[in-house]
């Protein structure tokens, strides 16, 4: 049996196991975690030590915890480490690693005098303090448990001129929760908040070392990724028959480089096609990993104004050659749809490439983006305000008559406008297929903010963690679509409706449901709706009272009232 508590205010689960002796006979410390101590981390090394992996792998990523077994406590806390007596660890690196942070939040540093598997003896670093601290193994053959501890010093605090114990590892180890509640932080900010944290000075590469060391602790190592992206492209293929999935590769010598990849699955291909709008928005946003890059998208919408993904990939770099390869790879899986529009940012070499794939299809440019170049040439509230109604009117003649306007004002503004924004950016000059009247493309930033938390994960990581949002979103939208109400049908006029553990009995042709909001009011009630809808072919305006009724409503006012003449 096991319970969790959980305290949002300090952060701390306690997790309550059975006294049962557990089945396993646990392995001794290794060598290397016997002899590595982590404080003598003063080079500035690039490599991370074997016992600074072990040091960060070791605890879960929670700020605080406790863990019960045998009816013993193990405490853990970055954010307010202690030390007492009779504390307990899971093992001497889970010990040094407490220690760490015990010494970094009280500003000292300390001096191993012995370590070894079954004991480790540390003393302040000032030898005329007397703070000491003893810990040794316990009779399991795992547990370090403090036997002694002094800990009143007498020396001062030593944090601000840098703390040896402040190494790659533990830098890395505290870090983590901030990297994924808050996402890209720069090297330069971890170096702030370290100080205003812990009142540590850290230099800069150690902290962009630790700060390398937990991305990969999170989410792998980015080298790994793209060895296995062959076997990746393998087996979504194999899992998804019919979907289009590329690679582009540059060949040097007898070693293949990895540039781009792109996936249109099979599910969103097909269902652009039989279900969305003819429309397309293409974006791409930077990755945020260790290698550069860019993810890109495209994203058309379906018949409720969402967001449908149709293609994603990720690309070396925003020039004509990668769109070109991403349109090319996209026109594979979806063709050229009847109305096609493709709408964008004008992002650099993307007018280009969607003229060399799509030359005649309709281009339009995000007004956003239009303005935002514009008032870099004119100022004025007067063109921002004129531009956007001549992007939002569906009439060509106000259309012009905006422009003539702005030309009016600045003759040199309609000249730029004609030479830097050719592509279709007012509602006046849209065609009629694509039944869509997006000015802006909005759309595809719906896309990148949907994809915004998993943008700092490796590039095999990232494609994945995509095609399992796919999977969710799509499993919610068919579960929308169908329903929550259950059907259970006794004949073609009964049936029993089930939602969530209440059933109501409805019955067609009496117009009856034992609600009673469809005999009260006259209108189906939700119930009722569940069964019509359920129905081959739903006649909704029989089920409706005749008082309800085009018919009722005419008879309403269909006698006159006789006039009266005047008074006089």
């Amino acid at each position: 049996m096991v319970m969790l508590n959980m305290y949002n205010e300090d952060k701390e689960v306690t997790i309550y196991a059975t006294t049962e002796k557990l089945r396993y006979n646990p392995k001794p410390l290794s060598c290397q975690d016997k002899v590595i101590d982590e404080s003598d981390d003063e080079n500035e090394s690039d490599s991370v030590c074997p016992s600074q992996e072990s040091y960060h792998s070791l605890h879960s990523s929670e700020n605080e915890y406790e863990l019960l077994n045998y009816g013993e406590t193990y405490a853990y806390s970055k954010m307010n480490p202690f030390m007492k007596v009779n504390s307990k660890f899971l093992s001497v690196i889970a010990f040094r690693r407490s220690l760490n942070h015990y010494a970094l939040t009280n500003e000292f540093e300390y001096v191993i005098e012995k370590s070894d598997l079954t004991r480790l003896t540390a003393c302040c670093g000032d030898k005329k303090c007397k703070w000491r601290i003893h810990a040794c193994l316990t009779q399991d053959g795992v547990t370090f448990e403090v036997k002694k501890f002094l800990e009143t010093h007498s020396c001062t605090r030593s944090n601000k001129s840098g703390n040896k114990h402040a190494t790659q590892g533990w830098i890395a180890d505290v870090v983590t929760d901030k990297l994924k509640s808050e996402g890209d932080v720069s090297s330069a900010d971890l170096k702030k908040w370290l100080m205003h944290t812990y009142n540590v000075e850290v230099p800069y590469m150690r902290v962009f070392r630790g700060r390398e060391q937990a991305y990969t602790d999170m989410y792998g190592k980015w080298d790994d990724s793209y060895v296995n992206i062959f076997y990746f492209k393998q087996e979504l293929e194999k899992r998804n028959p019919g979907s289009v999935v590329e690679i582009d590769l540059q060949i040097v010598g007898e070693k293949k480089h990895f540039l781009c990849f792109f996936i249109s699955l099979k599910t969103c291909s097909k269902g652009f096609l039989a279900g969305c709008l003819p429309y397309i928005g293409l974006d791409a946003c930077h990755l945020k990993g260790k290698f550069n890059g860019v993810l890109a998208a495209a994203t058309s919408i379906d018949g409720n104004n969402g967001m449908f993904p149709v293609a994603y990939g990720v690309l070396e770099a925003e020039n004509t050659k990668s769109w070109t390869w991403f349109l090319t790879s996209l026109q594979k899986a979806i063709g050229t749809p009847n109305g096609l529009v493709i709408s964008s940012d004008m992002q650099k070499g993307l007018e280009l490439a969607i003229t060399q794939v799509y030359p005649n299809i309709e281009h339009r440019e995000c007004i956003r983006h239009l303005c935002s170049n514009f008032k870099k040439h004119f100022r004025g509230d007067f063109f921002m305000t004129k531009l956007w109604e001549a992007a939002n009117t569906y009439s060509v003649s106000k259309h012009d008559k905006l422009l003539n306007e702005i030309g009016t004002k600045c003759a040199d503004a309609i000249s730029y406008l004609n030479e830097n924004h050719k592509k279709i950016w007012s509602r006046s000059k849209f065609g009629t297929p694509v039944k869509c009247d997006y000015i802006t493309n909005n759309i595809s930033e719906t896309f990148n903010s949907w994809v915004g938390d998993i943008r700092y994960k490796t590039v095999l990581d990232l494609l994945d963690a995509i095609r399992e949002k796919l999977m969710e979103r799509f499993d919610n939208k068919r579960s929308k679509n169908l329903g929550e109400y259950q059907i259970c049908r006794s004949s073609d006029n009964k049936a029993e409706v089930k939602f969530k553990g209440y059933r109501w009995d409805v019955v067609l042709d009496e117009k009856k449901c034992i609600c009673r909001k469809w005999q009260v009011t006259g209108l189906p009630c939700v119930h009722a709706a569940a069964f019509i809808a359920f129905t081959r072919e739903p006649s909704w305006e029989k089920y409706v009272d005749t008082y309800f009724t085009v018919d009722k409503f005419k008879e309403a006012y269909a006698l006159e009232i006789g006039p009266m003449p005047g008074k006089d």
